[in-house]
């Protein structure tokens, strides 16, 4: 399989796209987790407080991929810059090697965030 490149600034805009969703699912964790809240508060079921419970794990570790992603994001945009410092001639006009890994890591949050967040709901309109 060929690496695929593409323009540096390309790459900086995905990064930037991909900083903008990661504070986008952070903002919306903290709504759903008060949703989470007022949902426990209002329910004292044992089978409601496992799903409460199976949820704030969720949310956990949503949270820390988000911070995981957010650090592989910042490292590889501190890369570019040092390839502009290093050589900032014709930097329009160059390509880098484009990171499918972090690019399919953060195609993957989003689909999988969005799978967590619709299942929540769907316990929300069962128990809210």
């Amino acid at each position: 399989m060929k690496n695929e490149e593409k323009y540096i600034t390309e790459e900086h805009q995905d990064h930037v796209k991909w900083t903008k969703d990661l504070e986008f699912y952070t903002e919306d964790l903290a709504f759903l987790r008060k949703q989470l809240e007022e949902v426990s508060s209002k329910n004292t079921a044992t089978e409601v407080k496992q799903e409460v419970e199976k949820y704030q794990n969720q949310f956990i570790i949503q949270k820390n991929e988000i911070d995981i992603l957010n650090h592989a994001i910042n490292a590889e945009e501190e890369l570019l810059v040092e390839n502009v410092v290093d050589n900032p001639v014709a930097v329009d006009h160059r390509k880098v090697e484009d990171n499918v890994s972090l690019r399919d890591r953060v195609e993957t949050f989003a689909k999988l965030f969005k799978e967590m967040k619709e299942e929540f709901n769907t316990f929300l309109a069962k128990n809210f």
